[in-house]
């Protein structure tokens, strides 16, 4: 919008796989910097893709898992997970990839955490 010429650019949307790479990197900066981490490539995460739409995609993986993982067309969402309810382990169950919730420890007889 320089010098009074208005070019719009097509609009373009991150997908699960571009926004996990980007945390991966960022955790191996931080680790290489000595930092405390709050999270790692482990950290179960859910990415959903167009939900409430007939053809809504819904995953549980890690994040190192999502970066080969292809949802389809936009609009995603990326959810890091902190705590978790058994309820909530039990519905990420439903829709998660192949040894994805390994890396879930039970805190107390309430609790998972990643």
């Amino acid at each position: 919008m320089m010098r009074g010429k208005k070019i719009y650019e097509p609009p373009r949307f991150m997908t699960v796989s571009q926004a996990a790479d980007q945390l991966i990197q960022i955790i191996q900066r931080r680790r290489a910097e000595g930092a405390e981490l709050g999270m790692t490539e482990d950290t179960v995460c859910v990415a959903v893709a167009r939900l409430g739409a007939d053809d809504q995609a819904i995953r549980a993986a890690t994040l190192h898992q999502l970066l080969s993982c292809d949802l389809g067309g936009p609009l995603h969402s990326l959810v890091v997970t902190g705590q978790l309810h058994p309820l909530e382990v039990d519905m990420l169950r439903v829709n998660a990839e192949p040894n994805a919730l390994q890396y879930l420890n039970m805190i107390d007889s309430s609790t998972y955490c990643s």
